[in-house]
This record gives C-alpha cells, sequence and structure tokens, in this order.
C-alpha cells in the first residue's frame, strides 16, 4: 500500500470514529460531497491546506497523523 492509499483509508476511519457523514464533513470543510469521498476511496492527492482542515474537525495533530501512516509502512520500519 503507498501513501496516498494510507491517507485514504485513515481518512475514513477518523471520520467513522467520529460519525461524521460525507456530507457533514463536506459542509463544514466547504467541499463537494464527491470530493471528500474521492480523498477517503482513492490515493486522490489533496492540497495540504485541506488535509490540514479535516484534521482540524477530527482534532487530529498533523504530526501525529504522519507518525501512524508512515509506521504502517514497513519500508520505513526497517
Amino acid at each position: 500500500m503507498d501513501i496516498n492509499e494510507l491517507i485514504s483509508k485513515k481518512l475514513k476511519g477518523l471520520r467513522a470514529e467520529n460519525s461524521y457523514s460525507l456530507d457533514d464533513v463536506a459542509n463544514i470543510i466547504g467541499l463537494h460531497r464527491e470530493t471528500v469521498r474521492r480523498y477517503e476511496n482513492n490515493p486522490y492527492i489533496m492540497s495540504i491546506d485541506i488535509l490540514l482542515k479535516i484534521l482540524e474537525l477530527y482534532q487530529v495533530n498533523v504530526n501525529v497523523f504522519f507518525e501512524e501512516i508512515y509506521g504502517k509502512m514497513p519500508y520505513i520500519n526497517k
């Protein structure tokens, strides 16, 4: 799994943990529902500004987010 896929999977998990719908996130962040869905289901590259807004919504520190992502990449841990 590459970094974009890990980010997508993590974002989808955070949304579920916080009991938000795609529409909730889209409305709060100011995006279209389909854009949020793409971020969560495809290795779709987003701007850092959008990622930071989403992480702020979920109250997740960006450093912690990426530490968890990189921790799941086996070639980084060697």
